[in-house]
């Protein structure tokens, strides 16, 4: 063969080898990558989040030894236990921190600070001082102010608080109106629901200024003309002497307290018709304490648990 033959065919292989040869591999071997990456993915995930891993055993043991503390009466330790809960807890394993929470709550609502201070609120509450009530629940601990007990005394201090406002508006139009009778009365029931009232001293202040306007000038002494020397003197016989006539005793402050109780009464009544339940319950709390013997309260207190409960259920049936 002529090299000039030799020469045609090796070009004519070169011509036509992109047609018979394969294409170079390169997208199988970036699949081998990205399925050799993914597979290593799952394992890192699986080995840090599998059951019994780190993870878990470290929210075990955190809840584990919160408990511990609580039964120890370490409540300050038990928290730092649920904060490293908290991060140690994680997916379905978070339940568990809620629970070592409520744990410590009950048992901060159950310590003898807790119960000292509670006993101390109800005394306030009482007292009708609610002012001091108040501030005395500002500073229970963020355990023993979340018990039922203390949420219970924020609501009837919350209640007293609306009826002690409900009574200064009354005082305050009274005094406006210039009827110290109505004034003074309201400022009494005030009394009896809160002494701590910011606004009563002021109250009393105008009252005490609106009856000295009212008060009539003092009359000015009359000097009377010198009688004349009698000429002669006649005897007369003695005036018989007669018994005095003894008043019955007034008992001022029994009806001083019937009146109270009776304004208190009609402020409830008008409350259970305006559908103010938690204020007709205030007010017959404190006609109770003014007159416990007024048989109008417990009838009174029926109503209002009656029409309270068939709102309830009207609501939950609409529901």
């Amino acid at each position: 063969m002529s090299s000039g033959g030799i020469s045609s065919k090796l070009d004519g292989v070169f011509a036509g080898g992109d047609e018979t040869r394969p294409p170079p591999k390169t997208g199988k071997k970036w699949l081998r990558w990205l399925i050799g990456a993914a597979v290593l993915a799952v394992v890192v995930v699986y080995m840090n989040g599998k059951p019994g891993g780190k993870s878990d055993s470290a929210c075990n043991d955190a809840i584990d030894s919160g408990l511990k503390l609580i039964a120890d009466g370490s409540l300050d330790g038990a928290r730092g236990k649920l904060a490293t809960a908290k991060l140690a807890c994680t997916g379905k394993s978070s339940a568990k921190t809620e629970d070592l929470q409520a744990a410590i709550n009950k048992a901060g609502a159950a310590s003898p600070a807790c119960q000292r201070s509670v006993r101390n609120i109800e005394r306030e509450l009482d007292g009708q001082r609610l002012m001091s009530a108040g501030k005395a629940i500002d500073k229970l601990d963020a355990d023993c102010a979340g018990a039922a007990t203390v949420e219970q005394l924020r609501k009837q201090l919350a209640r007293q608080q609306a009826a002690a406002a409900s009574v200064q508006v009354g005082v305050r139009q009274a005094l406006d109106a210039k009827d110290a009778g109505a004034a003074q009365n309201g400022i009494a029931k005030l009394e009896a629901i809160d002494r701590e009232y910011p606004e009563l001293k002021q109250l009393k202040a105008d009252l005490q200024a609106l009856t000295a306007a009212a008060a009539p000038a003092p009359a000015q002494a009359v000097i009377p003309a010198p009688e004349p020397a009698p000429t002669r003197t006649v005897e007369r016989p003695a005036p018989v002497e007669r018994a005095p006539v003894q008043a019955a005793p007034v008992d001022n402050g029994a009806a001083m307290r019937n009146e109270m109780a009776q304004g208190f009464l009609r402020d409830a009544e008008r409350s259970l018709l305006e559908g103010k339940f938690d204020a007709a319950k205030t007010y017959l709390d404190s006609a109770r304490r003014v007159d416990p013997n007024n048989a109008r309260i417990d009838s009174l207190a029926r109503r209002v648990r009656e029409r309270e409960r068939q709102v309830l259920q009207t609501e939950t049936t609409i529901k």
